[in-house]
């Protein structure tokens, strides 16, 4: 689709995925960001193989070791994970479940430092066919998993059955404090397709919660070898027999040509990164082609990419504004007459996407979308006037889980790291967002027209940082109710943390337990949090247990609107400026972080250990480093 680039007050970003130019494509590999599922290697084709704890070949042999990334957080990718991780209760608490399947939500169960699964990339797929007729690669997420053992001391249970096979362990894409164990499933006991069966991982004998599901579901295994694969001869569930390519303009005979609801298009590795352009100048447009609910039923099920278990998988797309292209996109959905687009998987790729409509374009009204533990980046966008980000566009049960986000580059300040730009459900949720040189890190405002409104949704666990362009998080015009912020750590801000713009329509808001420093370095009117539009009041949002220590000489609050009224603001530590808002409860004092500007962890006798409200209790179950919360509360999102 086209949409008209507008420039607002502040700078306030316009469309989410398109303006059109031309532009060479690049054949540079993607940028940054480190492999977590304990590494890979090049080699030969030899015959598959599979077991307990070596990947099946290939391309050859994987381990499973790999470091979880336990160190104390650096002003770069890592994240201190400080103390034991209680695996009793995980995140929620918000009320929406994004991306279908399996949700983020809290429950209660092991103790503190048993494993505990957070999210998984897929969450249905065939238990038969491909590569053993053991079926689909499932990964999944979490903390305490150890690093050696896998399959003897560490193993993976889905419905109280074991799986197949044990492939890798290590480090996620994401937050390296998040661990990745896959495993193929294999066939489970021969369960009624179509019913979600719980995930649990075992280490040393001590079990996680068992809220996270896989169903079982008809669908085939489509192997992709950029290098060795051929179109012509490819055979669907055959590892030795791959395609070429994923989707070409021109040619039906690929991956993505013959794929259906239920399928997964498995990549390899390749000596260079793939660079197809499929249709519309994208790598791949899921247009005529996509997923749908898992019924169990043949035809049904999501549609998923993913990478070869171990193997190291880019793409590259664009070089500096291809047209619309973002490297995988949807499609308008609104107009009717177009198939396809929803129930998506995106997961574990490292993809650099440089042209005007982004990395991942959901386009507009998507429905179930998964882009999870994924590497994107755009740092060559060449000056194009990039109206997008890293992942954009809007839906409905959109789920964004552990991706890094980086080097998010363009013109006209409006390309984000996500951009949330319509109404729909969305969980944000344990991303690293970093060096972001146009936009925000987290953007939601409605342009789209299909909807005056935007409302459902949820950032969480996310660490932003290095922003160079705008702000952390901007809560813009035309979001309105259940949005929730909670457990997120903003820092090295150019302008401010937190930034509303009302247009009359935001409602409940809740701001809770977050970490905000170091914001509006870059600033000339701006505060660490802002509000560009009428006084916002409780009724319009509420702001509890964070902690606000703004750049140097930047005042607290800003923005050329109205600012807080009295009751917005609530049991806030704020620290190093001026110009408080009205907080009946202050805490004015230094929080005494382990190590300002890089460990955000609280020193012992920081005064805002155990000095949190308990208000927010429904929504805050657990940190940031996903151990659980509980009265008292600390303030701030450690």
């Amino acid at each position: 689709m086209t949409r008209t680039a507008m420039v607002v007050v502040a700078a306030l970003s316009a469309a989410g995925c398109s303006s059109s130019s031309s532009g060479a494509s690049s054949t540079g590999a993607a940028t940054g960001g480190t492999v977590g599922s304990g590494g890979s290697t090049t080699g030969g084709h030899a015959a598959p193989t599979t077991g307990n704890g070596s990947s099946g070949g290939g391309h050859g042999s994987t381990t499973t070791g790999g470091s979880t990334g336990r160190a104390t957080a650096t002003t770069g990718r890592a994240t201190s994970t400080g103390g034991t991780q209680g695996a009793g209760t995980t995140t929620g608490g918000a009320g929406t479940t994004a991306g279908g399947g399996s949700s983020s939500g809290g429950t209660s169960g092991p103790p503190p430092g048993a494993p505990l699964v957070l999210y998984t990339d897929i969450v249905a797929g065939p238990a038969s066919g491909g590569e053993k007729d053991d079926g689909a690669y499932l990964s999944i997420f979490g903390k305490n998993f150890g690093t050696t053992g896998l399959g003897t001391s560490v193993q993976v249970t889905i419905g109280g059955q074991p799986v197949a096979s044990y492939r890798t362990l290590g480090t996620s894409l994401g937050r390296t404090d998040i661990e990745q164990i896959t495993v193929q499933v294999g066939a489970l006991g021969s369960p009624a397709p179509g019913t979600p069966l719980p995930i649990q991982v075992i280490v040393d004998g001590v079990g996680s919660n068992t809220d996270q599901t896989f169903t079982v579901n008809p669908g085939r295994m489509l192997f992709v070898d950029g290098d060795h694969g051929d179109d012509a001869t490819a055979v669907p569930g055959d590892v030795t027999h791959p395609f070429q390519h994923v989707q070409l303009t021109s040619s039906a005979q690929t991956a993505l040509g013959v794929a259906q609801p239920g399928d997964t298009i498995v990549l390899r590795q390749t000596a260079a990164p793939y660079a197809d352009i499929g249709d519309g100048k994208d790598f791949v447009k899921v247009i005529g082609v996509g997923g749908s609910a898992p019924t169990g039923a043949s035809g049904t099920g999501w549609l998923a990419f993913v990478p070869y278990p171990g193997e190291t998988v880019s793409i590259v797309n664009g070089s500096g504004g291809v047209g619309d292209a973002a490297a995988f996109s949807g499609f308008d959905h609104t107009p009717g007459g177009y198939t396809g687009g929803n129930y998506v998987v995106i997961a574990g790729l490292h993809v650099e996407g440089d042209g005007t409509a982004g990395v991942i374009c959901l386009q507009v009204a998507s429905d179930h979308w998964r882009v999870v533990n994924d590497e994107l980046s755009a740092p060559s966008t060449g000056g194009a006037n990039v109206l997008a980000g890293g992942v954009n566009g809007d839906g409905t049960s959109i789920a964004i889980y552990g991706n890094h986000i980086h080097d998010i580059t363009g013109s006209g300040g409006t390309s984000h790291g996500v951009y949330i730009d319509g109404d729909g459900s969305y969980d944000v949720a344990y991303n690293v967002i970093e060096s972001v040189a146009s936009g925000y890190g987290i953007q939601a405002y409605d342009d789209e027209g299909t909807s005056p409104t935007i409302s459902h949704v949820h950032l969480h666990h996310n660490l932003i940082h290095d922003v160079t362009g705008k702000g952390c998080l901007n809560v813009a015009d035309g979001t309105a109710t259940d949005v929730a912020v909670w457990d997120n750590v903003c820092y090295a801000i150019n302008l401010s943390c937190l930034r509303f713009n009302d247009s009359g329509s935001l409602q409940g808001a809740q701001i809770f337990n977050n970490t905000f420093y170091g914001c509006g370095a870059g600033s000339a009117y701006d505060g660490a949090i802002d509000s560009d539009g009428d006084q916002l009041g409780p009724s319009q949002v509420t702001l509890v247990n964070d902690i606000v220590w703004p750049a140097s000489g930047i005042p607290y609050a800003g923005g050329s609107g109205n600012g807080f009224a009295a009751g917005a603001c609530v049991n806030d530590l704020w620290y190093g400026s001026t110009g408080q808002p009205a907080d009946a409860a202050a805490i004015t004092a230094n929080p005494q972080f382990v190590a300002p500007g890089s460990d955000f962890h609280l020193a012992s006798g920081s005064p805002a250990a155990g000095a949190g409200s308990g208000s927010v209790s429904a929504l805050v179950t657990t940190n940031f480093d996903v151990a659980p919360e509980a009265a008292p509360f600390d303030v701030g999102a450690y």
